[in-house]
């Protein structure tokens, strides 16, 4: 009996330590189904089959299903679809072949549709764990086929080798759309857990388009590219490279801009090689007031945001110091006010005895016309009206012509959206700090465009919209219409005014104040302008400023052509150049003038 009792002890220790065991498996089944039956990643959910099935697979993302952005004739802007070459893990029983020999000729034509040898291509193909989208020259992007060689490589039957549609947001090279934002990786909420390995986090819209319109961009999904492997990495034999997409016939959306992409491009080229380092260049539609064109510079890429850099800035919606621009909106609050006529007679002698003011150099201009002076851009006739006029009067006038205030495109309760307004970020611009309306030395440098006077380059645009339009402020549109994947069209996106709450200017005011820009032309400050391809007229500006304690200028010129039947509103700003320097701006607006004029797709 003594010997069976501890026999007995054990047995039961057994069964207890058995149960515990049971027990705790049942648990953690439990815990397993119940708790952790799924997980969540930024923008999905996956379940433990998914995610095992997933940790087999090696797979690369074709496109990320994000909507396209498009100019207005269907080019794309982000969201181009290339072909390019994809490299797949080989299967383990070709591994180990090496050199040249290994594909023989397929392999020698492949390398040098890569642009690379027989022997770089062989090793890096054997060397692969994960599918390789083949890079450009630059190693940042993958190489664009032409249609001609993705057949030729779909063709050579070299194992693991395809040629796939691949949609590249950007190209990656630097430009001046800084309207289009750039995108980064969402943001991961607080207590959210990490994404499993072999999940990608989600990009998202950071800034431009790609942020105002990020409801609209975002995708249901990405197309994917995949293939079956060992745990070593090796490509399962017989296992054939599948695509995984959300098929879903309505996205990704196609976005339709306003934007000629090849007048775009061209502007942007014009600014190049005018040697232009700061500013922005402006073009828009006078019958809607779309933007055909914006141009910002310096330039970005926006596959290679530099936070610190500031490139990424839009200097088209950034105010700046107008000068001598800000004389059209002096003259039509002194015309609107009754305070002058287009006759009356001033006299510049260069100086205008107070406030320190004086024309360009300190040379007069003797008698001249409010008319003479407008066409000169004499600070002294100028200076004349601000004294005549409030601060109130001028503030109302600036308001009516679109400035000191948002004038950008927007729309409430449109496509699910509260409010629709692509240009956020577009800043108002300022005419007074605070309104000074007893103080004329401030009203005197108001008047020429300087002091508080603040004026972004499509808000000086817009301004020569209104005036072709009798008064009547459009609101800059740069997004038409969305469509489904399918074509459909989704929602129509119509042009529409942006009243001021200070009223509009007269048609007259309107009419005088265009006649008077074609005399800057014809004998002013933009005489250099007098042969350009289309008659075209306009005002200069040159203001004052300063950077980093040192003396700048902002060199402007904003107008409009074909004088007789006017198409495009074009402004040019040139920022912070040294004091003295050729009138750049003057230059480039001709030059875009003259490549409207010979461009065959405006």
């Amino acid at each position: 009996m003594s010997k069976i009792q501890p026999i007995r002890n054990r047995i039961f220790a057994g069964l207890l330590i058995l149960s515990a065991a049971l027990t705790l498996l049942i648990l953690r089944l439990a815990w397993v189904q119940l708790v952790m039956k799924n997980q969540t990643v930024p923008g999905k959910t996956y379940s433990l089959a998914k995610l095992a099935e997933i940790q087999s697979e090696r797979e690369t993302v074709l496109d990320s299903g994000r909507g396209r952005l498009l100019d207005r004739s269907g080019a794309a802007l982000a969201g181009e679809t290339i072909w390019t070459a994809v490299l797949f893990p080989q299967q383990e029983v070709v591994r180990g072949a090496s050199g040249p020999a290994a594909g023989g000729e397929p392999l020698r034509r492949l390398a040098a549709i890569l642009g690379v040898s027989p022997e770089q291509l062989q090793s890096r193909r054997s060397a692969l764990k994960e599918p390789l989208l083949w890079p450009d020259p630059a190693g940042k992007m993958p190489l664009a086929l032409t249609a001609a060689q993705a057949e030729e490589v779909k063709g050579l039957g070299i194992d693991g080798v395809y040629a796939l549609p691949f949609t590249r947001r950007y190209d990656g090279q630097v430009m001046g759309r800084q309207w289009l934002g750039y995108l980064s990786e969402a943001s991961k909420l607080p207590g959210e857990p990490a994404p499993p390995s072999g999940l990608r986090i989600p990009l998202t819209g950071t800034d431009g388009l790609e942020k105002t319109l990020e409801p609209l961009l975002h995708g249901v999904g990405h197309t994917e590219a995949y293939v079956q492997v060992d745990a070593r990495g090796h490509r399962l034999p017989g296992s054939p490279v599948k695509l995984r997409s959300p098929a879903n016939p309505y996205y990704p959306l196609s976005l339709y801009t306003t934007i000629n992409r090849q007048l775009q491009g061209g502007i942007e080229e014009l600014a190049v090689q005018a040697g232009m380092k700061e500013g922005a260049i402006v073009v828009l539609d006078t019958e809607a007031g779309d933007i055909e064109a914006m141009v910002s510079l310096p330039f970005y890429n926006p596959a290679r945001i530099s936070p610190q850099g500031g490139e990424w800035n839009n200097r088209a919606l950034q105010a700046a110091v107008p000068g001598s621009i800000f004389k059209i909106v002096t003259a039509a609050a002194a015309l609107e006010a009754g305070v002058t006529s287009p006759d009356e007679q001033f006299y510049c002698s260069g100086q205008y005895e107070k406030y320190g003011l004086s024309c360009m150099h300190g040379k007069g201009h003797g008698p001249l016309t409010l008319a003479q002076g407008f066409a000169v851009s004499c600070n002294t006739v100028f200076a004349s009206l601000a004294e005549r006029l409030s601060g109130g009067q001028i503030q109302a006038a600036a308001s009516a012509l679109g400035l000191g205030r948002e004038i950008g495109w927007q729309s409430e309760d449109i496509l699910g959206l509260k409010l629709l307004k692509p240009l956020a970020g577009e800043q108002r611009g300022t005419i007074f700090t605070t309104l000074l309306g007893d103080d004329s030395g401030a009203r005197v440098q108001t008047a020429i465009g300087q002091r508080d006077v603040r004026m972004t380059p499509l808000q000086a645009a817009n301004l020569i919209v209104t005036l072709l339009h009798g008064g009547e402020v459009r609101a800059p549109r740069i997004l038409q219409r969305v469509a489904f994947a399918n074509g459909q069209k989704l929602a129509d996106l119509p042009a529409h005014v942006s009243p001021s709450a200070a009223g509009r200017i007269s048609e007259a005011t309107a009419r005088q104040l265009l006649s008077w820009m074609r005399k800057v032309v014809t004998e002013g400050t933009g005489s250099s302008l007098k042969n350009i391809r289309w008659p075209v007229a306009g005002k200069s500006g040159t203001a004052q400023t300063s950077v980093k304690g040192q003396p700048r200028n902002n060199q402007w010129f904003i107008g409009y052509g074909p004088v007789d039947h006017p198409r495009y509103a074009v402004a040019v700003a040139v920022e912070n150049v040294a004091p003295g320097s050729p009138h750049t701006a003057t230059r480039l607006f001709g030059q875009v003038f003259d490549l409207l004029a010979t461009s065959p797709d405006v």
